[in-house]
């Protein structure tokens, strides 16, 4: 959702670049409203990044802290419910068993490891990410 929100924003500004540039106005209001309105944009998108949360919460009981994204890395520690982490990174969308969602690198007092989001405050809601189901249609 935040990509297509970064996505949109930034095609619109172009497209404003785009227009005002090419309006046959004065040359020297076209580059101040340009440059404004990439001011603008820029602002804008420091402020949606600055909105990101930086602390989760683990909504799982005894939730594996790995030292990479995947359920095959090693742990490093079961972290127990409401323990609260801070955000350090977030990685690609992964899948276990039927559930898509991503890994976060957090810390927890001292330790720094991954955690799924499935199970933390941060889990993508039911139904939002699915893992396609593939139908084929048997030859007649």
């Amino acid at each position: 959702m935040k990509a297509r929100f970064f996505f949109l924003l930034f095609v619109l500004s172009i497209m404003g670049y785009m227009f005002t540039s090419c309006s046959g106005g004065a040359k020297k209001e076209v580059k101040n409203d340009s440059l404004d309105s990439a001011k603008i944009a820029a602002d804008s998108l420091k402020k949606i990044e600055d909105a990101k949360p930086k602390f989760l919460v683990i909504k799982g009981s005894n939730v594996n802290m790995r030292v990479d994204p995947g359920t095959e890395a090693k742990r490093i520690k079961q972290l127990k419910t409401n323990d609260t982490c801070e955000i350090l990174e977030k990685s690609k969308l992964d899948t276990i068993g039927e559930i898509i969602d991503y890994w976060y690198k957090v810390r927890f007092k001292t330790k720094e490891g991954w955690v799924f989001g499935q199970f933390t405050s941060l889990k993508t809601p039911p139904g939002a990410l699915k893992k396609p189901k593939i139908f084929f249609k048997e030859k007649q």
